[in-house]
């Protein structure tokens, strides 16, 4: 994986924790969380073992249950 798409993801991972911090539903919080906790450890070992489809299947569930869209925009926004 290229730096750009490393640098990308963990303006991702940022972002979620911004977003739990301000959520205010538990719900929410929890589904990102999931969503994102195999990102963070997989950024331990330089993403080498990220499931990219798996991730970004999270992210489609967060988009359809909770009506989060910006992780796809801003992934494509920091991705240059």
């Amino acid at each position: 994986m290229d730096e750009g798409r490393k640098n990308a993801y963990r303006i991702l991972i940022y972002q979620a924790f911004l977003d739990i911090k301000n959520s205010v539903s538990q719900d929410e919080c929890f589904h990102i969380a999931h969503a994102f906790h195999n990102l963070a450890e997989s950024q331990i070992n330089d993403f080498k073992k990220l499931d990219e489809e798996t991730f970004w299947n999270r992210i489609q569930y967060l988009e359809i249950q909770f009506k989060l869209h910006h992780y796809r925009s801003l992934f494509e926004k920091s991705i240059i």
